[in-house]
């Protein structure tokens, strides 16, 4: 019986979507043209191109996907026409082809990166999955060389004066064809540690912090594990970035920013500060949240405002009667708003990051060093590094156990499963108060 023919093909996309196969292009010396198809008797680059081979198993004509590498093309070929070779004469190989209900077919990237979107919108909240979609989009430009204008032209809620983002199903669609036009002959099976590797360099030589590189290589790993694949950096592969000093508002500060404020703001500032609560929690509060005979604020979801509290865990925390009359008055003067504090059109208020930089900067808070991308200083503009919405959490949860709550107590109120990461928001006392209770501690030996 004579042995079974393996010829290599290359198949390619033309202009009209279809996808022929072709014979691949040699050189002088036999050595395969990478990713050169035969066309016509014309040799044309095809960098979309895989190459595939092509045999009979049995009476069954297969094609084999080996890939974009020629050498690995040309080895597969050899081995493949030896085993078939073994196989027509009755003898077992040991490499031999699985069968095909052992085989676990290739998954295009492309169609992994649109089903993930599409399915963690059920579950994750908007910022997450805008976090999710921005680090696939910044793979698919690694792979293919491309820019795409899906989330790229967003704007950054994190930025003064910008709306938190929306990651809809429209901004999807053009990212499926994108992603399908680039990275045709990519699968998620071909993300190894070089590929993970070349993308934190990438990300890193984009400008980007170390730790917003470490976040990158997680969510790509968190994209991996959903579709049943092992992480492919472990270790001392990780990137490796600095973890920052917890920092709470000094009480100067806050007073200072008091001073200045709007009756509005100062409403704002001190819901942020006596509740500890998250930016869209703060957004998304509404009236029957505030239990003013109980004196307590508790987040809720609000499933019809599109509102579900991170980790879907609601809960109760105690308000100051301080922070109950500004709340009494505020109903006073905005009685038929159903959001405490509404943004335009009684929508939830996406600049409130926009409205304490501003009150920073009028209250000489701002630390005077800090220069944007644009190059304003944060001596004449609000864009202050050090002025963030996520601090006044921080500041909560330190002026809480310094004021004897325990951590426990401040772990329930901030809502947090791990202990260790309520110890992370606990900021250090400023050396003021340290000097004081070490002047009580150790006087009577002097």
């Amino acid at each position: 019986m004579a042995s079974p023919v393996v010829r290599l093909k290359i198949r390619v996309r033309l202009d009209d979507g279809s996808r022929p196969y072709y014979d691949p292009v040699f050189s002088g010396n036999r050595k395969l043209k990478p990713l050169y198809a035969n066309i016509d008797g014309k040799p044309v680059h095809h960098p979309e191109g895989v190459y595939y081979l092509r045999y009979l198993n049995g009476t069954k004509r297969v094609f084999e996907r080996v890939g974009t590498d020629p050498q690995l093309a040309l080895t597969t070929q050899d081995r493949r026409e030896k085993s078939l070779g073994a196989r027509s004469v009755g003898l077992v190989v040991a490499d031999d082809l699985p069968s095909a209900s052992s085989h676990k077919p290739r998954r295009p990237l492309a169609d992994c990166i649109v089903k993930y979107l599409t399915e963690t919108k059920a579950h994750k909240s908007v910022k997450t999955r805008s976090a999710y979609t921005e680090t696939l989009v910044l793979f698919l430009e690694y792979l293919s060389g491309q820019k795409f204008k899906a989330l790229s032209d967003k704007k950054d809620d994190a930025r003064p004066g910008h709306k938190t983002k929306t990651v809809t199903d429209e901004d999807i669609k053009p990212l499926t064809a994108e992603a399908i036009a680039s990275v045709t002959n990519k699968c998620i099976e071909d993300i190894n540690r070089d590929r993970a590797m070349g993308f934190a360099a990438f990300v890193k030589n984009r400008g980007n912090s170390p730790r917003t590189v470490r976040n990158r290589i997680d969510y790509l790993q968190i994209f991996l594990r959903h579709f049943g694949m092992k992480a492919v950096l472990q270790g001392k592969d990780m990137p490796k970035y600095t973890q920052k000093e917890v920092s709470a508002y000094e009480d100067d500060a806050v007073k200072m920013m008091l001073a200045h404020a709007t009756v509005d703001e100062a409403d704002l500032l001190r819901f942020f500060l006596c509740t500890g609560a998250r930016e869209q929690e703060v957004q998304y509060a509404c009236w029957p949240d505030v239990n003013f005979s109980g004196k307590s604020y508790k987040v809720t979801e609000h499933l019809d405002l599109g509102f579900i509290p991170k980790d879907k865990e609601e809960g109760s925390i105690p308000l100051p009667d301080s922070m109950i009359e500004r709340l009494i008055a505020r109903k006073k003067r905005y009685p038929h708003t159903r959001l405490i504090f509404p943004g335009p059109g009684n929508k939830p208020n996406g600049h409130m990051l926009r409205i304490i930089k501003n009150l920073a900067l009028r209250a000489g808070v701002n630390c005077g060093q800090c220069v944007n991308k644009q190059g304003s200083s944060c001596a004449t503009h609000p864009v202050c590094r050090h002025v963030l919405l996520h601090k006044w959490r921080k500041t909560f949860a330190t002026t809480l156990h310094e004021n004897g709550a325990s951590a426990r107590t401040v772990q329930g109120l901030l809502r947090h499963s791990s202990l260790e990461t309520t110890l992370r928001y606990l900021a250090k006392q400023d050396s003021g108060k340290t000097r004081s209770i070490s002047n009580v501690a150790f006087g009577q030996f002097a």
